[in-house]
């Protein structure tokens, strides 16, 4: 017997036909090819939610809570309630789980041990042992239940029904959900699927790209010439340092140096396309096809000057510990590049290819002689002129001409002092 009729409501329904009668309807909406195809879980449960009651049920708060296979997110919880008229979306990081509020949770039971829970809120023992139903039964609540919503991959997660009829849900009642169970947990459970495979490709090669791996651009050759702005920056010195610090102090300085260097570029609309080592090449997409009518020149600009600043301010910090500043090099290019799949048939990266990616490598290397942290090619200084000001013509490996390098006319400084 299932969970709902054995574990809460401890009674075979009294009017089997009529439950599945009521049930029908909303199994083959579940089910139905709109729901399979959905994107927005929000609007999903909303709806589910009101068929529900449509059917009978006295429905007044539903939630639906998720374990996440995400870098930053434990769960992420769905709150539907009849007097908000609508879905609610909250995501927890994994350190909420060392929370007062999740340890004296019903959520966790039902996480960690797959046990169902039923509590008569206007009882005199009802609500105890759980802070968000004494919040619940003092909002006017009488009935809770929340039992688990196991998915194929063995992990459990959680679904709650609450109620303000007086006398709470009836056997048919939870005999009418527990129908409708199985049906909502295989579309919650594809909706979920669908939702991690995004957030794992947008954390290891981006949205935009992972967008257009799970679209279907997975075969190598597969992509496209586009025109961009192409932004590098590299850690200086961080092989010498790599082999006099341990190796735990070593990833810990270099997560916190792309800290510095991704987050300027993602807020400003930039595309990480790759780590190498040290080293970090992002993208961000012109507007149009004309260089002299890009309009993301800005957010390129703008992002390399709060890298700098964010290294300066980290510096402060590192001398207050007595440790050595670090110093790293940005350069910014702009030209058309191939972007898609290379690789062998069987191990592909999505990313950007063309003489352009040469140009911005190779130019990231003259930061250090000519002791400037930003430096942009002819290119792009001829976007903006006053922006920038020449460093003369260098020689670059691998580029047949000298080529002309500009720097920030107003220079920032790596070292944390003005």
């Amino acid at each position: 017997m299932n969970p709902i009729a054995a574990g809460l409501a401890g009674n075979i329904p009294s009017k089997l036909d009529d439950v599945q009668t009521r049930a029908r309807p909303i199994v083959d909406w579940l089910l139905g090819e709109e729901r399979l195809r959905a994107n927005r879980m929000t609007s999903l449960i909303d709806s589910f939610a009101r068929r529900l009651c449509d059917a009978g049920l006295p429905l007044d708060r539903a939630s639906l809570h998720i374990q996440q296979l995400h870098p930053q997110l434990a769960a992420r919880s769905f709150v539907w309630d009849a007097e908000a008229a609508g879905t609610t979306e909250m995501g927890y990081r994994y350190s909420a789980r060392d929370n007062a509020s999740y340890v004296a949770s019903p959520v966790r039971p039902v996480f960690e041990n797959g046990v169902s829970i039923r509590r008569r809120l206007n009882s005199p023992d009802g609500p105890s042992g759980y802070s968000i139903l004494d919040d619940l039964a003092q909002r006017g609540f009488t009935d809770y239940a929340i039992m688990p919503l196991p998915f194929a991959n063995e992990v459990t997660n959680a679904v709650s029904l609450a109620t303000r009829r007086p006398e709470g849900f009836d056997d048919d009642d939870l005999a009418l959900f527990d129908a409708v169970l199985p049906a909502f947990s295989t579309l919650i459970e594809l909706q979920q699927t669908r939702r991690t495979a995004r957030d794992l490709l947008s954390t290891y090669v981006g949205p935009n790209t992972g967008e257009r791996i799970f679209n279907g651009t997975i075969r190598r050759g597969d992509g496209e010439v586009v025109h961009a702005i192409l932004w590098f920056c590299d850690l200086r010195g961080f092989t010498a340092l790599s082999q006099t610090e341990p190796l735990a102090r070593v990833i810990e300085l270099l997560n916190t140096y792309f800290d510095c260097m991704a987050g300027p570029v993602t807020a400003r609309g930039g595309e990480i396309l790759k780590f190498v080592g040290d080293a970090m090449l992002a993208i961000f997409a012109c507007d149009a096809d004309d260089a002299t009518e890009c309009n993301s020149l800005e957010a390129a600009i703008g992002a390399a000057e709060e890298a700098v600043s964010a290294i300066a301010a980290l510096n402060s910090v590192r001398r207050t510990v007595g440790q050595a500043p670090i110093e790293c090099g940005i350069a910014v290019h702009i030209g058309d590049v191939m972007y898609g799949n290379i690789g062998a048939a069987d191990r592909l990266d999505f990313t950007v290819i063309g003489p352009a990616v040469n140009m911005v490598c190779r130019m990231e290397t003259l930061s250090a002689p000519l002791e400037r942290s930003i430096l942009v090619s002819g290119e792009i200084a001829r976007l903006a002129p006053p922006r920038f000001t020449s460093l003369g013509n260098h020689a670059l490996k691998g580029i047949a001409e000298p080529q002309e390098v500009f720097g920030l006319a107003q220079t920032l400084a790596l070292t944390g002092s003005t």
